[in-house]
């Protein structure tokens, strides 16, 4: 029950941080903010047995390093995909639900260098939608209800992007 509690604070303020992106238009800063939330939340679910999810935070950040310095092309892409696969298929001890952040994560990866600030925020705000319910049922209580407000926050950032473009 301990890391349970410690797990969920742990995300609190990683929560802060994923809130705060959904404000944030520049494509650059989101990756900054959500490497640093990612890291965070990684240890919270290796707390309470969220072992895919965390080893899919960890390529994450990966990830999200070499989109921000442009060097992310189609063999990292392929690299990144083929590890979250191997290692979520090596570790998976929860069935369909340690599924999840490996399917989230690889369609992200295949968008996530989308140019139209506007495609890249739709993609953000969906990505989140499944994390609510991986997070809900490691028991990550605090994650999963910041998942739906970050996914509401992005939705209005969302709208105000596309009338400003209008």
């Amino acid at each position: 029950m301990q890391m349970v509690l410690i797990a969920n604070i742990i995300d609190f303020l990683a929560a802060m941080l994923q809130v705060a992106s959904g404000s944030i238009k520049n494509k650059a800063k989101i990756l900054v903010v959500q490497t640093v939330q990612l890291l965070m939340q990684g240890v919270s679910m290796l707390l309470v047995g969220g072992i895919t999810g965390a080893v899919n935070n960890a390529l994450s950040c990966l990830r999200n390093y070499l989109c921000y310095k442009e060097k992310l092309n189609w063999v990292w892409k392929a690299l990144l995909i083929a590890a979250s696969v191997a290692l979520t298929l090596l570790l998976n001890d929860q069935g369909l639900l340690g599924i999840l952040p490996v399917a989230i994560c690889t369609v992200y990866i295949l968008l996530m260098d989308l140019k139209d600030p506007i495609a890249f925020k739709l993609l953000v705000t969906l990505t989140f939608v499944p994390w609510v319910f991986y997070h809900f049922f490691l028991g990550l209580y605090v994650a999963a209800v910041f998942d739906v407000l970050s996914v509401i926050t992005n939705a209005v950032t969302l709208g105000i992007m596309i009338k400003e473009k209008r």
